[in-house]
């Protein structure tokens, strides 16, 4: 079984907002939605690109300003292609 953890300096949770997608390159996309971060990792756990979402706000009864990323998910060409013809 493949498992990832990261050597971030932050730790590596989200206790909800999050998920990861297996990509055809056989790649994994995580989002940790709670710390704004969307990531992909190869097989050996490299960290190919990242993104940390730069925009925060106040989110009524939530302690401060967050910048949560709710989901992300890698469509194909394809795909996008494809929903444009629909």
């Amino acid at each position: 079984m493949w498992e990832y953890t990261d050597p971030s300096l932050f730790e590596f949770f989200s206790p909800y907002i999050s998920g990861a997608q297996r990509l055809a390159n056989g790649n994994t996309l995580i989002c940790e939605g709670c710390h704004g971060r969307i990531f992909e990792v190869t097989r050996e756990r490299e960290v190919v690109w990242e993104f940390v979402s730069p925009h925060f706000s106040h989110e009524p009864g939530a302690p401060g300003l967050n910048n949560w990323v709710f989901r992300a998910f890698r469509y194909t060409a394809e795909e996008i292609d494809a929903a444009r013809r629909a």
